[in-house]
Parts: C-alpha cells; structure tokens; sequence
C-alpha cells in the first residue's frame, strides 16, 4: 500500500508540474504585445517546465545562457526564402546561447541568426535553427533539421563533441565549415570515445583537403548521408559507414551499401545552393538507396528536413485585416494557420 500511495503521488505531482507551466511571450517589435522583450528578462521570472515564444522580429534577440529546463520557440528560418508564416521576419538570436546545470532536458526550435551553441548538460534538444557552430558536452543530446554553417572558431568545427559523452543523435541536418582560417576545417569532430549517432546529414566543406569528421569511435553510426566534399581521415576511420554517398572514393573500405564517385549535380536539385537546391533530382542516385530504401540526405530517414525550420506547433500563415472602421461596425480580421509536424 505504501508504494501504491508513493506512485499515485509521484503522478499526481507530475500532472500538477505539467498543469501549472506557464507560456511567455517575448516580443521586442516596436508597440510590443509580449511579456517581456529580451530572453534574459523572461528567464529570469519563469519557472522550470515553462514555455517561451519569442515573436518574429526585424531586431535581434540577445541569447542567453539557460539555467533553467524551458522549452523555446522561434518562428522558423529564412522565412524569406520559404514562406508558410504571415509574416517573412524570423526570431533571430545573436551572441552565444549557453546551456548549464539546471537546464536538462530543455528544446530549442525555429531560431534564425549567426548564434553559437554551448551545450553543458545532458538531454538538450536542437531542433530547426540556422547556427553558426555548436559545442556538446553532454549526454542524450538530439540535433536535428538545423543548418549549421561552421567558420574560424571552436577549432574549426561546425560541430564539436566533447570527451566521454555518448548516445547524441545528429540527424537531418545541413552542416557545412566555410572556414578559411588555414587551419584544418571539420565539419564534425569528437574525442575518439564519444558515441555518436549521424544520420541524413549533407555535409561540405569549402576546401576538399580538409575533413568532413575527425576521431569517431568504433561505435559511431554513420549512415544515409550525402558528402558533398571533404575528406574522411583515418581517426575517422573506425566507425561504421553504411549506405553513404560521397563525390569521391573517402568513404572507409568494409562498410555496406555505400556509393562512392557520384558526380553532385546529378544528386541535388542544385548542390550550390544549401538554402533552396538539396532536394533530390528525380532518379537521383540518392532516392531509396539509404537504409531499408529511405532517401540519403535530409529528406529521408526519421527527421526528414522542414524546409523554414517551422517549430512544431500552430503557425498562422494568412491574414487580412481591414485598416480603419468605426465601433460601430467592428472590425473584420479573417486568417489561416495550420499545424506544422513535430
């Protein structure tokens, strides 16, 4: 009966955690509508469990370094080139948005900018953002359908891993090192015992003697993504590469259903454009050859890529709204929104 009664109370506590989160609204348009304009003012007053929506803008958001677990959301990105909100600004960040104790287990989605990524903690989810490169150094860690345009900094990594840190997930994302640093660019980069999972990715690299990975484990995945350029060096070499596209012959000898020597413009739409051009050709070499006959790249597999980086929750994409009446006569406002997939 004791137990009974410490499980009941484990759920009843639980459901009230979830009951009395509160959503907050950051807006700093001018004539705001939010609770408050910047991250920081709002981090400062919500709870853990709490929800944060940060309204497109034509200024910049400052990031912020999270102790507390808060689910974020942004409008999407390059809005502009995609369309599907009403307006075309996106929730851009700059600076660095950090990720301490007291922060596991929080998501960020939709955020636009030239930001960095520092993730500390365990079971961080980064989902549908533009970044300029990322740190982990945690466990659990989910990177999923981001555009992450790695330069000079970090070591030159677009991604870097940490030492000892395992079961993160880098799936569907764009990832590119555009670094002319003279240094040795990487795309992704970990210590060699770090377990890894990378999958449907498209991976460049601006110079084609640098590398797209360096020091996967012998337990890394690779697997279903498409190489644009770069090399694969041998501390690279002890993962597991399974059915992978590359434009040349770098992808490590004894894995199974790989494609090496494929020309890219026969793949992509436009293997240029890393906005608009990564959707397959019809016939691609690429199309049902991954694993099980999913697509290689970032439209196939578990986490296909959503082009505008919508966050998954209601989006309004239409609206039309008189600009003067009189009280007498009301105003008439007519719109459309939809759900966007998680």
């Amino acid at each position: 009966m004791r137990c009974l009664m410490l499980i009941i109370t484990s759920y009843i506590l639980l459901f009230a955690t979830n009951l009395f989160a509160k959503v907050w609204i950051v807006d700093n348009n001018p004539f705001p509508v939010g609770d408050y304009t910047t991250l920081s003012a709002v981090h400062g007053v919500a709870s853990p469990g709490d929800t944060v929506y940060v309204y497109p803008s034509g200024s910049l958001y400052e990031a912020i370094i999270l102790t507390k677990k808060l689910f974020l959301f942004g409008a999407g990105i390059d809005l502009d080139l995609h369309g599907g909100q009403s307006t075309q600004a996106n929730s851009t960040l700059s600076g660095t948005m950090g990720f301490n104790a007291g922060s596991e287990g929080s998501v960020m989605e939709g955020f636009d900018g030239n930001f960095i990524v520092g993730i500390n903690v365990d079971d961080i989810v980064i989902k549908r953002c533009e970044i300029k490169y990322l740190v982990i150094n945690g466990n659990g860690c989910m990177v999923l359908q981001n555009e992450i345009v790695g330069s000079a900094g970090s070591g030159d990594s677009s991604v870097l891993i940490g030492s000892n840190y395992g079961n993160i997930i880098i799936a569907n994302n764009k990832i590119y090192n555009t670094s002319s640093s003279g240094l040795e660019e990487k795309v992704i980069a970990s210590n060699i015992s770090s377990t890894l999972v990378i999958v449907n990715n498209v991976l460049n690299i601006q110079y084609s003697g640098d590398t797209v990975f360096k020091n996967l484990s012998p337990t890394t995945l690779v697997q279903n993504n498409i190489i644009i350029k770069g090399n694969i060096p041998e501390n690279a070499a002890w993962a597991i590469y399974q059915y992978n596209m590359s434009n040349g012959s770098q992808i490590p000898d004894g894995g199974v259903g790989n494609i090496e020597n494929i020309d890219m413009s026969i793949v992509f739409e436009d293997p240029a454009n890393f906005d608009t051009g990564l959707h397959l050709l019809p016939g691609s070499p690429a199309a049902g050859t991954g694993f099980g006959g999913a697509d290689m790249g970032i439209y196939g597999g578990d986490y296909p890529f959503i082009d505008g980086g919508y966050p998954g929750i209601p989006a309004v994409y239409f609206i039309e709204s008189q600009v003067i009446t009189v009280p007498q006569n009301g105003l008439n406002v007519r719109f459309k929104a939809k759900s966007n997939a998680r």
